[in-house]
């Protein structure tokens, strides 16, 4: 018990393989380990921002972190693959969509893929999986996040450290000009800032519940053509706008990532720009992807280098 007060008032625990979590009278801060954050401090991609170099021209990743890119490339590919054979649709989004427009593939120093799709497909995906993919390995699976969050993600069930990433959509039914869809994103902000608090909602099938209960009281019951589409709230956003025109989104567009021919949305430049102000510029923090520094197994490299097709 005593120990217990005392890790409350003060502890330093393990934040996955590049992070620690300092825990100082009820307050958690995040902060890198000390290779981790000698390994960022030498990033090769900090010359070309410190020299103003046009951020289309850094070139791509080399390393663990390519080979982690091409991999979950071939995932991309195998959800595309699904998608279209069971009629569903997704699109590039966040930072994937961003490295579609400004780098023909991946950021060169993230390693994930971030996709959408509308909430009737969403529901869909993970029987279409099971149904129609041809590597049985690859397949799609509800993840709860912790703080009440929780998405569909696909995975590889030899390697953890590959996964798409699936975000949930709703239509409106409502048009909304700029102004009342940042008002109203402030609201939903407010909704899932609540949620996030909720200690009972302690796994996807209890988020799920609450969300569709609460998205049933907020969202109109009636069918708006051409509706505004917001973001689901199982998922606690930083973007500042949740709500876009439906024309922003549809119809969806052919769009190339890494040589791929992907989906995108229709106006990707003012999507982008809704959700990073000027995506043409570099960022201000410019770390390393979430596995870069992570430590495989000999099995799991086999397999991302043969996803990757490098074998």
């Amino acid at each position: 018990m005593v120990k217990g007060i005392i890790e409350n008032i003060f502890s330093i625990q393990d934040y996955g393989e590049t992070h620690h979590i300092l825990r100082l009278f009820g307050i958690k801060l995040k902060f890198p380990k000390k290779e981790y954050a000698l390994k960022n401090k030498q990033n090769p991609y900090h010359y070309y921002k410190k020299n103003n170099i046009d951020i289309t021209t850094v070139p791509k990743a080399t390393g663990q972190i390519r080979d982690i890119q091409l991999a979950n490339l071939a995932l991309l590919k195998e959800l595309d693959y699904v998608c279209k054979g069971n009629g569903l649709q997704y699109w590039l989004d966040y930072g994937t969509l961003l490295g579609a427009i400004r780098h023909k593939g991946f950021i060169p120093w993230d390693d994930d893929i971030d996709v959408a799709m509308m909430r009737e497909d969403y529901e869909k995906i993970i029987d279409a999986f099971l149904k129609s993919t041809r590597n049985s390995d690859i397949y799609a699976e509800e993840t709860y996040l912790g703080k009440s969050q929780t998405i569909i993600k696909v995975k590889h069930k030899k390697c953890p450290h590959l996964f798409v990433d699936i975000f949930p959509r709703e239509y409106s039914n409502s048009v909304l000009d700029k102004e009342q869809r940042l008002s109203e994103t402030k609201k939903l902000y407010q909704i899932r800032n609540s949620l996030k608090k909720d200690k009972t909602l302690d796994t996807s099938s209890k988020v799920k519940e609450r969300v569709h209960q609460i998205q049933s009281e907020i969202i109109p019951d009636k069918y708006v053509e051409k509706s505004d589409i917001q973001y689901s709230l199982e998922y606690f956003y930083t973007e500042p706008l949740w709500i876009h025109s439906y024309d922003t989104i549809f119809p969806l567009k052919p769009i190339e990532f890494e040589g791929f021919s992907a989906m995108g949305v229709n106006r990707a430049e003012d999507y982008l720009s809704d959700i990073f102000g000027n995506y043409m510029a570099y960022p201000k923090k410019m770390g390393f992807g979430h596995s870069m520094y992570i430590t495989l197994s000999e099995e799991e490299k086999e397999v991302i280098k043969k996803l990757g097709g490098q074998e």
